[in-house]
Protein backbone atom coordinates (compact mmCIF):
# COMPACT_ATOMS: atom_id res chain seq x y z
CA UNK A 1 0.00 0.00 0.00
CA UNK A 2 2.76 2.42 -1.10
CA UNK A 3 1.60 6.04 -0.71
CA UNK A 4 -0.12 6.05 2.48
CA UNK A 5 2.26 5.47 4.67
CA UNK A 6 1.45 6.64 8.22
CA UNK A 7 -2.35 6.96 7.25
CA UNK A 8 -2.23 3.50 6.58
CA UNK A 9 -0.97 2.15 9.29
CA UNK A 10 -3.29 3.98 11.84
CA UNK A 11 -5.95 1.92 9.85
CA UNK A 12 -8.18 -0.37 12.03
CA UNK A 13 -7.12 -4.16 10.65
CA UNK A 14 -10.29 -4.17 9.06
CA UNK A 15 -9.93 -1.08 7.10
CA UNK A 16 -6.09 -2.48 5.84
CA UNK A 17 -7.94 -6.16 5.11
CA UNK A 18 -10.78 -4.41 3.17
CA UNK A 19 -7.60 -1.77 1.27
CA UNK A 20 -5.52 -4.94 0.82
CA UNK A 21 -8.62 -7.07 -1.04
CA UNK A 22 -9.62 -3.83 -3.07
CA UNK A 23 -6.24 -3.37 -4.31
CA UNK A 24 -5.50 -7.33 -5.19
CA UNK A 25 -8.91 -7.00 -7.46
CA UNK A 26 -8.46 -3.52 -8.67
CA UNK A 27 -5.01 -4.43 -10.36
CA UNK A 28 -5.73 -7.89 -11.08
CA UNK A 29 -3.93 -9.97 -9.12
CA UNK A 30 -7.54 -11.63 -8.10
CA UNK A 31 -9.23 -11.99 -11.62
CA UNK A 32 -13.08 -11.93 -12.17
CA UNK A 33 -13.84 -15.35 -11.39
CA UNK A 34 -11.34 -16.45 -8.70
CA UNK A 35 -13.00 -17.36 -5.74
CA UNK A 36 -13.18 -15.52 -2.43
CA UNK A 37 -13.68 -16.90 1.12
CA UNK A 38 -13.42 -15.63 4.54
CA UNK A 39 -11.21 -18.28 5.32
CA UNK A 40 -8.87 -17.76 1.89
CA UNK A 41 -8.39 -14.14 2.95
CA UNK A 42 -7.59 -14.92 6.81
CA UNK A 43 -4.98 -17.17 5.54
CA UNK A 44 -3.74 -14.71 2.48
CA UNK A 45 -3.47 -11.86 4.69
CA UNK A 46 -3.05 -13.35 8.18
CA UNK A 47 -5.81 -12.42 9.82
CA UNK A 48 -9.23 -14.00 11.63
CA UNK A 49 -12.19 -14.26 9.50
CA UNK A 50 -13.99 -11.57 10.81
CA UNK A 51 -12.14 -8.44 8.88
CA UNK A 52 -12.15 -11.00 6.34
CA UNK A 53 -15.79 -11.29 5.90
CA UNK A 54 -16.42 -7.45 6.65
CA UNK A 55 -14.19 -6.44 3.37
CA UNK A 56 -15.86 -9.06 1.25
CA UNK A 57 -19.72 -7.16 2.59
CA UNK A 58 -17.97 -4.08 1.41
CA UNK A 59 -16.70 -5.28 -1.93
CA UNK A 60 -19.73 -6.97 -2.60
CA UNK A 61 -21.82 -3.88 -1.94
CA UNK A 62 -19.27 -2.18 -4.46
CA UNK A 63 -19.42 -4.63 -7.30
CA UNK A 64 -15.95 -6.19 -7.37
CA UNK A 65 -17.38 -8.91 -5.74
CA UNK A 66 -20.31 -11.38 -6.64
CA UNK A 67 -22.16 -13.96 -3.79
CA UNK A 68 -23.64 -16.55 -5.02
CA UNK A 69 -26.05 -18.58 -2.99
CA UNK A 70 -24.92 -21.84 -2.53
CA UNK A 71 -22.42 -21.33 -4.95
CA UNK A 72 -19.91 -19.18 -3.37
CA UNK A 73 -18.22 -15.77 -3.56
CA UNK A 74 -16.16 -14.84 -6.82
CA UNK A 75 -14.29 -11.29 -8.51
CA UNK A 76 -16.51 -9.79 -10.62
CA UNK A 77 -15.72 -9.06 -13.79
CA UNK A 78 -15.93 -5.63 -15.20
CA UNK A 79 -19.71 -4.64 -15.74
CA UNK A 80 -19.71 -2.34 -18.95
CA UNK A 81 -22.70 0.02 -18.24
CA UNK A 82 -21.79 0.44 -14.49
CA UNK A 83 -17.87 1.73 -16.12
CA UNK A 84 -19.91 3.64 -18.40
CA UNK A 85 -21.62 5.82 -15.71
CA UNK A 86 -18.65 6.48 -13.41
CA UNK A 87 -16.41 7.99 -16.37
CA UNK A 88 -19.88 10.49 -16.90
CA UNK A 89 -19.49 10.60 -13.05
CA UNK A 90 -15.16 11.55 -13.26
CA UNK A 91 -15.71 13.39 -16.56
CA UNK A 92 -18.37 15.74 -14.50
CA UNK A 93 -17.13 16.10 -11.75
CA UNK A 94 -13.04 16.73 -13.11
CA UNK A 95 -14.28 19.29 -15.52
CA UNK A 96 -16.38 20.81 -13.48
CA UNK A 97 -13.47 21.96 -11.24
CA UNK A 98 -11.46 23.04 -14.09
CA UNK A 99 -11.86 27.07 -13.78
CA UNK A 100 -11.20 26.28 -9.98
CA UNK A 101 -7.85 24.70 -10.25
CA UNK A 102 -6.45 27.37 -12.97
CA UNK A 103 -7.62 30.20 -10.52
CA UNK A 104 -5.94 28.32 -7.56
CA UNK A 105 -2.65 26.77 -9.37
CA UNK A 106 0.63 28.24 -8.04
CA UNK A 107 3.95 27.65 -8.91
CA UNK A 108 4.20 24.95 -6.22
CA UNK A 109 1.56 23.20 -8.07
CA UNK A 110 3.10 22.81 -10.57
CA UNK A 111 5.97 22.06 -9.67
CA UNK A 112 4.14 18.54 -7.90
CA UNK A 113 2.44 18.05 -11.09
CA UNK A 114 6.12 17.38 -12.99
CA UNK A 115 7.38 15.58 -10.13
CA UNK A 116 4.50 13.57 -10.91
CA UNK A 117 5.42 13.57 -14.57
CA UNK A 118 8.88 12.57 -14.42
CA UNK A 119 8.30 9.74 -11.81
CA UNK A 120 5.72 8.49 -14.81
CA UNK A 121 7.72 8.78 -17.49
CA UNK A 122 10.33 7.14 -15.93
CA UNK A 123 7.90 4.28 -13.97
CA UNK A 124 9.51 1.10 -13.39
CA UNK A 125 7.11 -1.50 -11.23
CA UNK A 126 8.75 -2.08 -7.70
CA UNK A 127 8.70 -4.22 -5.06
CA UNK A 128 5.79 -2.51 -3.52
CA UNK A 129 3.57 -2.70 -6.30
CA UNK A 130 3.17 0.33 -7.29
CA UNK A 131 1.39 1.00 -10.03
CA UNK A 132 1.60 3.21 -13.42
CA UNK A 133 -2.54 3.86 -12.40
CA UNK A 134 -1.37 4.99 -9.02
CA UNK A 135 0.81 7.79 -10.30
CA UNK A 136 -1.67 8.93 -13.06
CA UNK A 137 -4.23 8.82 -10.10
CA UNK A 138 -1.98 11.01 -7.66
CA UNK A 139 -1.43 13.70 -10.76
CA UNK A 140 -5.14 13.92 -10.87
CA UNK A 141 -5.38 14.47 -7.07
CA UNK A 142 -3.38 17.36 -7.05
CA UNK A 143 -5.92 19.00 -9.54
CA UNK A 144 -8.01 18.07 -6.23
CA UNK A 145 -6.37 19.35 -3.50
CA UNK A 146 -5.64 22.41 -5.80
CA UNK A 147 -9.34 23.05 -6.29
CA UNK A 148 -9.85 21.72 -2.48
CA UNK A 149 -12.83 19.24 -4.22
CA UNK A 150 -12.15 16.49 -1.34
CA UNK A 151 -15.86 15.22 -1.61
CA UNK A 152 -15.15 15.22 -5.58
CA UNK A 153 -11.65 13.56 -4.80
CA UNK A 154 -13.17 11.07 -2.02
CA UNK A 155 -15.96 10.16 -4.66
CA UNK A 156 -13.38 9.95 -7.67
CA UNK A 157 -11.38 7.82 -5.99
CA UNK A 158 -13.07 5.10 -4.19
CA UNK A 159 -16.80 4.14 -5.59
CA UNK A 160 -15.32 4.56 -9.57
CA UNK A 161 -14.02 1.09 -9.45
CA UNK A 162 -15.10 -0.58 -13.11
CA UNK A 163 -13.84 2.20 -14.80
CA UNK A 164 -10.56 1.99 -13.05
CA UNK A 165 -9.62 -1.45 -13.73
CA UNK A 166 -10.23 -0.57 -17.28
CA UNK A 167 -8.06 2.00 -16.43
CA UNK A 168 -5.33 -0.07 -15.27
CA UNK A 169 -5.99 -2.92 -18.26
CA UNK A 170 -5.63 -0.06 -20.91
CA UNK A 171 -2.11 1.76 -19.26
CA UNK A 172 -0.65 -1.86 -20.02
CA UNK A 173 -0.58 -1.18 -23.37
CA UNK A 174 2.83 0.35 -24.37
CA UNK A 175 1.42 2.70 -26.99
CA UNK A 176 -1.08 3.91 -24.39
CA UNK A 177 1.20 4.96 -21.60
CA UNK A 178 2.78 7.12 -24.27
CA UNK A 179 -0.32 8.85 -24.60
CA UNK A 180 -0.79 9.79 -21.22
CA UNK A 181 2.52 11.39 -20.39
CA UNK A 182 2.14 14.04 -23.71
CA UNK A 183 -1.31 14.35 -22.43
CA UNK A 184 -0.34 15.00 -18.82
CA UNK A 185 2.73 17.54 -20.32
CA UNK A 186 0.23 19.58 -22.08
CA UNK A 187 -2.15 20.11 -18.77
CA UNK A 188 0.96 20.98 -17.10
CA UNK A 189 1.66 23.56 -19.94
CA UNK A 190 -2.22 25.01 -20.04
CA UNK A 191 -1.80 25.23 -16.07
CA UNK A 192 1.35 27.26 -16.67
CA UNK A 193 -0.38 29.30 -18.92
CA UNK A 194 -3.26 29.79 -16.57
CA UNK A 195 -5.12 29.08 -19.68
CA UNK A 196 -8.43 27.71 -18.66
CA UNK A 197 -10.35 27.01 -22.16
CA UNK A 198 -7.51 24.81 -23.12
CA UNK A 199 -6.78 22.82 -20.03
CA UNK A 200 -10.50 22.32 -19.88
CA UNK A 201 -10.27 21.20 -23.54
CA UNK A 202 -7.26 18.79 -22.46
CA UNK A 203 -8.41 17.40 -20.31
CA UNK A 204 -12.09 16.27 -21.34
CA UNK A 205 -10.08 14.92 -24.40
CA UNK A 206 -7.59 13.21 -21.76
CA UNK A 207 -10.70 11.94 -19.91
CA UNK A 208 -12.73 10.53 -23.04
CA UNK A 209 -9.90 8.57 -24.43
CA UNK A 210 -10.72 5.62 -22.47
CA UNK A 211 -13.92 5.40 -24.68
CA UNK A 212 -11.90 4.39 -27.47
CA UNK A 213 -9.30 2.48 -25.85
CA UNK A 214 -11.75 0.34 -24.03
CA UNK A 215 -13.33 -1.52 -26.80
CA UNK A 216 -10.03 -2.91 -27.59
CA UNK A 217 -10.29 -4.67 -24.23
CA UNK A 218 -13.41 -6.57 -25.53
CA UNK A 219 -10.76 -8.60 -27.78
CA UNK A 220 -8.02 -8.99 -25.35
CA UNK A 221 -9.70 -9.49 -22.08
CA UNK A 222 -13.47 -11.61 -22.99
CA UNK A 223 -13.46 -13.23 -19.76
CA UNK A 224 -13.00 -9.90 -17.84
CA UNK A 225 -15.89 -8.29 -18.90
CA UNK A 226 -19.73 -8.48 -18.70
Amino acid sequence: MKGIGGKYMALSLNEKTYLKLKNEIMKFKLVPGDVVSAQKLSERYDVSRTPAREAIVRLETEGLLKIIPQSGTYVAKINWERAGQEWFVRMTLELGMAEIFIANCTDEVIDKMRDNLDKLEHFTPDLEGESRIDIDNEFHDIIYDCSKETLAKDIINTQITHYNRIRYLIELNEKVRSKTVLEHKALIHAAEKKNTNEFKTLLKKHIRRIIVEQEKLKEIFPDYIE
